[in-house]
């Protein structure tokens, strides 16, 4: 592979990880060091999957020197886009389900999109999904793909406001 194919997959790599994980490492650790913090059945699969569909443009016949040395960003950019985008669209489905079965009197949902470039950076301090039930705090777990409870001094700083005054939740010494 020539020095300019290589740029412009790694400049491919760089513009689109940055436009969906914020970050270029992002997907190199939700895909490696993280990948146990979700919990979704076969994820890895459907994202190997992905790849494997996005290699095929090495199938297609060579239509001159303008896609030879496209070829590579292109790969780069479906490789990190469609595994991406599958995993992510499931992701969002199985939150849903969960909103479903909870029945929250209300819900504060995050895309699984916004997740990816938010929750490893934000330590205990972003909610895939708040939602409040009879005035308890509940937040979604990608890792065990249900809902569970929010401990008052946590619901304090990372609900909506307006629940909180409207369920009174203070600190307790509780937790």
């Amino acid at each position: 592979m020539g020095i300019a194919k290589l740029f412009l997959a790694a400049l491919a790599y760089g513009v689109v990880t940055v436009a969906l994980f914020g970050d270029p490492a992002q997907p190199i650790g939700l895909a490696t060091f993280w990948s146990d913090r979700l919990g979704i059945p076969y994820w890895r699969q459907v994202a190997a999957i992905c790849v494997a569909i996005s290699a095929l443009v090495f199938a297609l016949p060579r239509k001159g020197k303008i896609f030879d040395l496209l070829r590579w960003p292109i790969f780069t950019v479906l490789a990190v886009i469609l595994p991406t985008l599958s995993v992510g669209i499931y992701a969002d489905r199985i939150r849903h389900q969960g909103i479903l079965v909870l029945v929250p009197d209300s819900v504060d949902e995050s895309s699984f999109f916004k997740s990816i470039r938010k929750a490893p950076a934000d330590f205990q301090s972003f909610l895939h999904t708040a939602a409040i039930k009879d005035c308890k705090p509940y937040a979604w777990s990608y890792r065990r793909l249900a809902f569970y409870e929010v401990p008052p001094n946590v619901a304090v700083n990372v609900l909506p406001l307006a629940w909180i005054n409207r369920c009174g939740i203070v600190r307790s010494d509780r937790y």
